[in-house]
């Protein structure tokens, strides 16, 4: 029966092996071995190699960086340029895969080894990272937002990788920065709790920065600006252990001569995610801006980003599918950008700031006394004791510093002084507040103060509304006539509900008004216990009563390093006796080693404008104080910037196009020639100034009690008359016989805006909108009401005036070329328009202007002793009666053939002539500067109000 079988399977086989099937057969049983060896090499064999070595290719086009274009003056003076320095940047990188693996650790955690370590080398070779990231530790160790409102939202999108903040849920909305580090700590960075607060911020910073590139993994983040040599090294030649930190050359913009520029240049920083959104927008595919660009933040930088920016370059590379450089393709260098010329001059820029610091240096000499409390304003002296105070206000002299371990002895004497007589002040006030609820009118002025203070506390910090104060309310007009005491003022206050009790952590439902108010007495006197600015009010009333005398001022200068002991002559005749501590100061204010920008006194800043009548452009911007903007380019220097939001003279404040003003006596020539051109008068019309304007009620007065008889238009300007002029806005209002006072009010309008005084300048940066006085027609004809313009308007003005007619757009761009020096913009001032006027009527207000300067100034004035005639118009503004009057002057030069107009504005300087002394200097410096030697400045000590 076998046999049979195997038989009958051999004849098959031999059948099936005659047959044409089976050479098939073997061809498929051939080529299946030899699938299945290759499928056994591929994926046994050799399968994890064929693992490591299979990438996903997609092409990538990388941006690179241009070089920015510089900025000249006009006379080709280079005033903003590039330099080479090292930056570090952090990138993904294909070796810290390997390395993790071959360390045994997640490539997080190996990430932020060689983030520590990098931060390591470079805070060991004093370098810093350079970061955004807006969380911060604040003085008691906790995580705090540096960002609110908008960028706050924004931030939290970001982090928990929403597309749309309000479809957050609340849990992620209502994130404290404590909650963003945990979140980013544990479930996106794997950051060890081993690292300290301070380490764990750094890291977390510079792992968010690139992280925010993670669909583009392919573009470096750059952590460090402007390394140093040192740390270049280290970080090199430790390649092999920081896989993905590299150090690469960027360059970094620098100004020349920066304070006397800042206002006009300003500078640059990392663009903002927001920027980008909005220029991106505008811009093709290949010009779009990246997240690691620098752009203009502020000032010509901003204004001229297209220009100055330039052309990028382009890389064309291969990257896998986490966007990792697998291979570079193709490369196109960027292009430099274009280079701008301002119209600025720049030794006359510098030699108006100078100058302008010179005379705001004079008039505090001119005003300064040996006094220690000034009490009558009406002196408008500037006590001694004000200065010394200056120096503790404006945080020239820091109580920080008297408190540190290596104080000197009259450093921690000072310091002890301070804190007895704050704690003195508290008890007393809490006594007061408490106990004895004294009137205002009964306590003594330093302590009226502080009860103010306290109102300005409670309400700045939202405790307080005023505004729910009825201010015609008997108990409200009480408190503000001094009759009634604070307490009683702030339990009125509670019981119209105007106090927030939450801020208290008081219930209304378990607590009664006075529980209320001691609750908000506690308040108070805990807030004032650590208030720096208290503080001050408390230094205040110690240097006016002599308890921190002038000696202990001139000491803690040179303890805490404001000036320097080396070479010091001054010093050794002051501890010699030769004189004290108010000569002393009287010195240093005079050489300038202490600065009006340091005491930041009522005057303390102003503002120049040089500008040629015929082109439009602007040959001097000056702003004072300036700050440095080389330390907010690039990267800000947080300490730095902070010092300049603490400064009480606001440095960053552009008050050359941002200052509000009154023009005061500089007005007066529009509305003569609205008064001509309209034939309300002319050139011979005569209007008598007895001293006081009776056809209204109240009367005004002419300026200084003048009664300046008969005067026509010309002597109108001339004497600056207010009669005069009172006279002309009164029949300027006159309509059908009666006055109108929105018909005068009108036909002023009507010539401010073709003198350019209805908009901005036209100028290429920042500034506030004028106002032309919308009501009182009288006081309208002088300047006043409701008149307010910046500097560079009245510049433009009077630019006007000058060239009897043509308004300008001011600018200050003269050219741009690109960086070969072809020039691919030729910029001129546009016109705004032509004021047609008879000639009659120029000749009048030209000769009233020039008589201004030629008999109403001294002729032993500089503006008188140089060889050029100048024409102009001063001019006073008052801000509040408790503090000097702004002094202004605008003019033009050579009368005869007019090439500039130089406009000056001192913010609370006292007297219109000082503004007209400065001018006349700078006139020198152009016209005539051999007359400069010797001559001085007088500070003039006779407050005008012309």
């Amino acid at each position: 029966m076998l046999r049979e079988i195997l038989q009958s399977i051999k004849e098959i086989i031999v059948d099936y092996v005659k047959s044409r099937l089976f050479p098939v057969t073997v061809v498929v049983l051939v080529l299946f071995s030899i699938l299945v060896h290759q499928l056994f090499v591929l994926q046994i064999k050799e399968g994890e190699e064929h693992m490591e070595n299979f990438v996903y290719k997609s092409k990538k086009t990388l941006t690179i960086d241009s070089v920015r274009g510089n900025i000249y003056d006009c006379n080709g003076n280079l005033l903003a340029y590039n330099e080479l320095s090292y930056s570090v940047v952090f990138s993904n990188d294909n070796a810290q895969t390997t390395m993790a693996k071959n360390l045994k650790i997640s490539e997080n955690e190996l990430k932020n080894q060689i983030v520590d370590e990098t931060i390591s080398i470079l805070e060991k070779n004093g370098d810093s990272l350079t970061l955004d990231f807006p969380i911060k530790l604040d003085a008691n160790g906790n995580f705090q937002f540096t960002v609110k409102d908008q960028q706050l939202k924004n931030f939290l999108k970001d982090v928990y990788a929403k597309t749309d903040y309000d479809s957050m849920p609340d849990e992620q909305k209502n994130a404290t920065a404590d909650d963003i580090m945990e979140y980013l700590n544990t479930k996106v960075f794997d950051v060890s709790d081993s690292y300290s607060k301070e380490a764990d911020l750094k890291i977390v910073g510079v792992r968010y920065k690139l992280w925010m590139n993670r669909y583009q993994q392919y573009v470096p983040v750059t952590i460090a600006y402007d390394i140093s040599e040192t740390s270049n090294a280290a970080i090199t030649e430790h390649a092999d252990e920081l896989p993905g930190m590299s150090v690469s050359v960027k360059s970094l913009r620098r100004y020349n001569d920066a304070k006397y520029f800042a206002h006009v240049i300003g500078y640059i920083g990392a663009i903002s995610d927001e920027e980008m959104k909005e220029k991106n927008a505008e811009l093709s595919d290949e010009e779009q801006y990246t997240n690691e660009e620098m752009i203009g933040k502020t000032g010509i930088e901003q204004y001229c980003e297209s220009y100055l920016r330039g052309t990028n370059g382009l890389e064309t590379m291969y990257v896998d599918n986490l966007g990792k450089v697998i291979d570079t393709v193709e490369s196109k260098p960027a292009t430099a950008g274009n280079d701008v010329y301002l119209t600025l001059d720049l030794n006359l820029q510098k030699y108006c700031y100078d100058t302008l610091e010179d005379e705001i240096t004079s008039i505090i000499l001119s005003y300064l006394t040996p006094a220690y409390n000034v009490i009558a304003k009406e002196n408008a002296s500037i006590a001694i004791s004000d200065v010394y105070f200056g120096l503790f206000n404006n945080n020239i002299l820091s109580q920080d510093d008297m408190r540190a371990e290596d104080a000197t002895d009259t450093e921690k004497a000072t310091i002890q002084a301070i804190d007895a007589q704050r704690q003195a002040t508290l008890d007393n006030l809490d006594t007061i507040l408490t106990s004895t609820f004294t009137p205002l009118s009964e306590l003594d002025e330093n302590y009226q103060h502080y009860m103010e203070y306290i109102c300005e506390v409670l309400s700045d910090n939202n405790i307080f509304h005023t505004s729910m104060i009825d201010k015609d309310d008997q108990e409200f007009i009480d408190y503000t006539n001094n009759v009634t005491s604070l307490e009683h003022y702030l339990k009125y206050a509670i019981s119209q509900e105007a106090i927030d009790l939450s801020a208290l952590k008081v219930e209304s439902d378990y607590y009664d008004n006075d529980e209320i108010y001691n609750a908000l007495c506690d308040y108070i006197i805990e807030y004032l216990s650590t208030d720096s600015e208290f503080d001050k009010l408390v230094i205040k009333v110690m240097l006016q009563s002599g308890m921190i005398t002038g000696d202990a001022v001139v000491q803690l200068l040179y303890d805490q390093g404001i000036l320097n002991v080396d070479g010091d002559t001054e010093y050794q005749e002051y501890l010699a006796g030769n004189y004290g501590a108010y000569d002393f100061m009287r010195k240093k204010i005079q050489n300038q080693e202490i600065t009006p920008a340091m005491l930041a006194l009522d005057i303390c800043s102003g503002s120049a404008i040089v500008t040629d009548v015929n082109t439009g452009d602007v040959k001097a911007y000056v702003s004072y104080p300036s700050y440095d903007n080389n330390y907010l380019t690039n990267e800000v220097d947080t300490a730095y910037y902070n010092q300049l939001l603490a400064d009480k003279t606001t440095p960053l404040y552009n008050r050359a196009s941002q200052q509000r003003t009154a023009p005061g006596s500089t007005y007066k020539p529009l509305v003569a020639i609205a008064g001509l051109t309209e034939g309300v008068i002319d050139t011979g019309s005569i209007y008598f100034c007895n001293g006081l304007f009776e056809k209204i009620t109240p009367s005004p007065k002419c300026w200084g009690n003048s009664a300046h008889g008969g005067l026509n238009v010309v002597g109108g300007i001339q004497h600056s008359c207010n009669l005069f002029f009172y006279n002309l806005g009164y029949d300027l209002a006159i309509k059908d016989g009666s006055y109108n006072d929105a018909y005068g009010v009108e036909r002023i309008q009507k010539y401010a805006e073709l003198f350019g005084l209805g908009d901005k300048s036209g100028l290429e940066l920042p500034e506030i909108e004028p106002h032309i006085s919308d009501n009182d027609s009288v006081r309208s004809a002088i300047g006043q009401a409701k008149n307010i313009y910046a500097p560079v308007q009245l510049s433009r003005y009077v630019t006007t005036i000058a060239n009897s007619g043509t308004c300008y757009n001011l600018t200050l761009i003269d050219k741009v070329t690109d960086y070969e020096g072809n020039v691919i913009l030729d910029n001129h001032a546009e016109v705004k328009n032509q004021v047609q006027l008879a000639s009659s009527t120029w000749d009048a207000v030209h000769q009233g202007m020039r008589n201004v300067v030629a008999y109403s100034a001294g002729s032993d004035e500089l503006i008188n002793r140089i060889n050029v005639h100048v024409a102009g118009k001063t001019g006073t503004a008052q801000e509040s009666e408790d503090k000097p009057d702004h002094a202004l002057f605008v003019s033009y030069a050579p009368y005869e053939s007019p090439e500039v107009s130089v406009t000056c504005v001192i913010q609370n300087g006292y007297s219109s002539a000082n503004a007209r002394e400065l001018a006349g200097f700078i006139y020198a410096y152009m016209y005539d500067p051999d007359k400069l030697v010797g001559a001085e400045m007088s500070g003039n000590a006779t407050p005008s109000q012309d």
